[in-house]
């Protein structure tokens, strides 16, 4: 996936959401080679566990070194027990690090470090959690890593559902009608957190037509892996609450007040942030 749009905003948090496979982690990791090979910038790669990183760091240059994206330079990932670190050229390039242990990192310099990609930001039920206060150590470990600097984030993630920390921490929507949305902006109007919610239309014709494609096309997977539809998230009990509807109650739920309302015509009950 190429980045220079995403780029172009020049966003502080930037979030990318596209279907499996259209090339989010290949396109962050293209980047911050090439801005380590000419200026010398570091990054750090982040996922949630230390368990996630055990089978994602080895992989990471894996798609640079088969597509001979730059075949004058060597690439090795040197392990250890605190933080692993990836070796362009013999010298270090980037660090590995767990969000669920950042806190450790807190008297750790990463002062040449300029971008941030936090791989799979978005997890499926079943499988991982969420950590407690996430959006919280997640912007603690930015602090850490950036200090004052003005660096740049990369969040990755599958459409796996809107309701997660990150969209509600900072009161994110999606761009249905288009790709770009820039969800928050500093003093002088700049961008400070952007959503790319990605529709590679060439990509989609492609995999629909693979065998895989064919398999799924028509499916609610296919909706999710070929048409970056939300995997968990659907419509049912969700619609425009009628005018002739009477108060019932308020309730407040985390400092947020909310009505609720109820029609007595249908006997439906409905819950807004009117009040």
């Amino acid at each position: 996936y190429n980045y220079d749009r995403v780029i172009s905003y020049n966003a502080f948090l930037n979030f990318l959401i596209g279907e499996r496979g259209v090339g989010k982690t290949f396109g962050a990791s293209e980047f911050v080679t090439r801005q380590f090979i000419k200026k010398g910038h570091e990054f750090v790669y982040l996922r949630r566990y230390s368990t996630e990183l055990e089978t994602a760091v080895p992989k990471f240059f894996d798609e640079i070194i088969e597509n001979d994206e730059f075949p004058d330079h060597t690439f090795k990932i040197k392990k250890n027990k605190r933080l692993s670190t990836f070796m362009i050229d013999g010298k270090v390039a980037g660090y590995a690090v767990p969000l669920s242990t950042s806190v450790i990192l807190k008297s750790t310099s990463f002062a040449k470090v300029r971008t941030i990609i936090f791989d799979e930001f978005i997890i499926d039920r079943g499988t991982y959690h969420y950590l407690t206060s996430e959006c919280e150590k997640f912007l603690d470990l930015i602090e850490t890593i950036g200090r004052l600097r003005d660096i740049r984030v990369f969040c990755l993630a599958n459409a796996i559902s809107i309701s997660n920390p990150y969209f509600d921490y900072f009161n994110m929507t999606i761009p249905y009608n288009s790709e770009f949305k820039v969800c928050k902006r500093d003093k002088n109007g700049n961008p400070l957190i952007m959503i790319n919610y990605i529709k590679n239309e060439k990509y989609r014709a492609a995999k629909r037509e693979s065998r895989f494609g064919q398999l799924i096309d028509g499916t609610e997977y296919g909706t999710y892996a070929i048409d970056n539809e939300f995997l968990r998230d659907d419509s049912t009990f969700i619609e425009k609450r009628p005018s002739h509807c009477k108060q019932y109650s308020t309730i407040n739920v985390n400092n947020h007040d909310y009505g609720v309302w109820r029609d007595h015509k249908n006997e439906m009950i409905y819950v807004s942030k009117d009040f």
